[in-house]
């Protein structure tokens, strides 16, 4: 019987493709997808990357803002226990961490058995944890009867600093206390530093105080 051996001659046959171009088309194909793979999902990343920073931006917006209608209000009459502004600069692990309380005419505080009177103390001040994430946070309470709302409320999570400093007639200071200048500052600067990109932002208001 006469036996047929099959030999592979690695030549393409009429109308055919050999085994090795079949191979390195399927690798083309494959290196081909993995890069369309890796630039779609990079553009996501940067998609996602940009809309996180502008949420954040908008974040820190919002605060500067009501920041500013709050320090704008800002009251302060000599002889007037309830009435007071004491701002301080301090530093957590190399960042500016400062402390600003103050009270300002706004919206009473609504309490059991009726509102509040409409002179509101208010405290920001900033708190770093474990993890080094600092965090600013907010206190408010009725100036006249001096109770402090027992929950603080965070503002900003995870900055890189918050600074303030205060408009005289001297310049701008880092510190300012009514007890002793006996009067408000002209204006009140707030600057809060975020990450943005891999880089360092700065966001600032300077909101001048109307009643003097």
């Amino acid at each position: 019987m006469r036996r047929t051996r099959l030999e592979y001659s690695g030549v393409r046959g009429r109308g055919g493709f050999t085994l090795i171009e079949v191979l390195v088309a399927l690798a083309l194909v494959s290196a081909i997808i993995a890069a369309l793979y890796g630039s779609f999902f990079s553009v996501l990343k940067g998609r996602d990357s940009i809309g996180a920073s502008l949420e954040r931006s908008r974040e820190v917006g919002r605060f500067l803002d009501a920041f500013s209608k709050e320090a704008s209000s800002a009251f302060y009459k000599d002889g007037n226990k309830a009435s007071l502004l004491k701002g301080e600069n301090k530093d957590s692990r190399g960042r500016p961490a400062s402390a600003l309380v103050f009270t300002a005419f706004t919206y009473p505080v609504m309490r059991e058995g009726g509102a509040g009177g409409d002179l509101l103390a208010i405290r920001y001040f900033t708190e770093t944890g474990e993890d080094g994430k600092m965090t600013l946070y907010k206190e408010a309470w009725d100036a006249y009867r001096g109770d402090r709302l027992s929950i603080k409320l965070p503002v900003i999570e995870d900055i890189e600093g918050f600074e303030v400093s205060f408009l005289s007639g001297n310049g701008w200071a880092k510190a300012w206390d009514t007890s002793l200048e006996k009067k408000l500052p002209a204006a009140i600067k707030a600057v809060v530093s975020i990450k943005e990109t891999g880089a360092i932002a700065e966001y600032r208001a300077i909101p001048r105080v109307v009643i003097r």
